[in-house]
């Protein structure tokens, strides 16, 4: 399948590595509950406290004895003594409690936990062949097939031993790794510690210059994606020359206040979301556009003096102070032969991110899918994430002017998975079907063709003629 915008989501994919080498590693771990594990990155190797299975499971269906020796004659197996383990469940009885203490033989489904009470599981197809030679006459073709003491069985520890490892360090815990762990009888373990994410505007307190739309768009992302955050305002700083003085402290503040609580949000948080002022050389000097030595610029693209076409273009990363000693670790890896493969010294430096959105609400909205996002999923688990790449197919001709200059365009579009048939039954499309809508003039704070729209494609700026049944990556928003 040849999609259009591959070199777009190369393109992406450079980023988040390239991001991945610059941003700080944090070792800082804590122990938790196995109960609030979930989503959470182990910081040690896990091993078994327990074996499983703890006790012997039936390993087929059939019927499951308690024997002393292997059965070879006929006369011994009159000696086995039959007893009705599901018909006493029936009944509401316990069918482990088994009174009696010589031979017996019941019918038994498999994976059933029976070491207590059983030692021996044999094919339904094994007995059949010794009962009618005991009891009934035998069948042309029947065998005698020895009946061995301790076939049939899933032995305790089959699947791992007491101190085996059952999961590696930087593990994300799922749902089945969860009950893995409870399976192996395991009750706490490390993890690194949780990140604490704020969403913060730098804003001034005036009505046409606020930003409080797009923070709230910005707020209810990261509530869809199960994040828990604090919401904090800070205002930009007056740039005032020496021999000027004001009187209005309203909508400013001194940057000395102003880098205090910059200071404060690093310190307290680990990842924070910022919006704020339109990037554009007006404001260049002011709020999170101005160099601080306590934020470090880790990345940035759309800066005001580059050229860039449409919104979501305006993105910087930023690192704060660090908050505890730098700590090394000397790591190696190995191949599947246990042979040593490389040895590095990672560097663990605990610094808050700070992903800085600047501009208007198209701009807050594709960088919170293409960038925001995939950095607080890699900050959270160390490793490089993409955005939520879907495919689909384009369902028309569309063509749309190249401008040379500029990187790539973001294409806003509806797409869907159903349709309708010539009947009007509802059918469901293999890959859903996109429909580009066709925006005109437009600007950076325009929400009205968001009636139909439900998703951006970003494609480079090369050919601009797209074809009917043409495949593309989009992002649903």
């Amino acid at each position: 399948m040849e999609i259009r915008n591959r070199k777009y989501i190369n393109y992406n994919l450079w980023q988040q590595e390239h991001i991945a080498q610059v941003m700080p590693i944090s070792n800082l771990t804590e122990k938790i509950s196995l109960k609030n594990c979930l989503g959470r990155k182990l910081a040690e190797d896990i091993y078994a406290n327990s074996a499983h299975p703890t006790v012997a499971l039936s390993a087929i269906y059939g019927k499951f004895l308690n024997i002393q020796d292997d059965i070879t004659t006929v006369e011994q197996y009159k000696e086995i003594e039959t007893i009705h383990f599901f018909r006493n469940l029936m009944n509401g009885e316990n069918p482990f409690a088994i009174k009696q203490t010589n031979t017996f033989l019941s019918d038994i489904a498999p994976y059933m936990k029976i070491g207590d009470i059983a030692n021996t599981v044999i094919p339904l197809e094994q007995h059949l062949p010794w009962f009618r030679a005991a009891y009934l006459s035998p069948e042309k073709g029947d065998v005698l097939a020895d009946i061995k003491k301790g076939t049939g069985i899933v032995n305790i520890g089959a699947d791992y031993q007491e101190k085996d490892l059952v999961l590696k360090k930087d593990d994300i815990i799922t749902n089945a790794k969860k009950a893995l762990l409870r399976q192996a009888g395991i009750s706490e373990i490390k993890v690194y510690k949780k990140l604490r994410f704020a969403v913060l505007c730098v804003d001034y307190d005036l009505e046409n210059l606020n930003k409080n739309f797009e923070m709230e768009y910005i707020q209810d992302c990261m509530q869809s994606w199960g994040f828990d955050f604090e919401v904090i305002k800070i205002k930009p700083f007056k740039n005032v020359p020496l021999d000027t003085k004001t009187t209005d402290d309203s909508i400013a503040t001194s940057f000395e206040t102003y880098l205090n609580n910059i200071q404060q949000v690093t310190q307290n948080y680990d990842y924070i979301v910022a919006c704020g002022l339109a990037d554009h050389r007006f404001f260049n000097q002011l709020g999170l556009f101005r160099s601080l030595n306590e934020l470090r610029r880790l990345y940035s693209q759309g800066e005001y003096n580059q050229k860039i076409q449409s919104s979501g273009n305006h993105f910087r990363l930023f690192s704060g102070d660090l908050r505890n000693p730098v700590c090394r670790e000397e790591v190696k890896f190995y191949n599947q032969q246990g042979r040593l493969i490389v040895q590095r010294t990672m560097k663990y430096e605990d610094k808050a991110l700070m992903g800085y959105i600047s501009g208007y609400i198209l701009d807050i909205i594709v960088n919170m899918h293409l960038l925001v996002k995939p950095t607080i999923l890699q900050r959270m688990y160390r490793k490089p994430f993409l955005p939520e790449w879907k495919v689909g197919v384009l369902s028309h001709d569309y063509s749309f002017d190249i401008d040379r200059e500029y990187k790539y365009k973001i294409l806003w579009a509806y797409v869907s998975r159903t349709a309708y048939d010539e009947r009007y039954r509802i059918v469901t499309k293999e890959i859903p079907e996109i429909k580009i809508i066709n925006v005109e003039n437009e600007r950076p704070d325009m929400l009205n063709f968001f009636k139909e729209c439900n998703c951006f494609i970003p494609v480079l700026n090369e050919d601009h003629q797209l074809k009917a049944g043409d495949y593309f990556y989009y992002l649903e928003i």
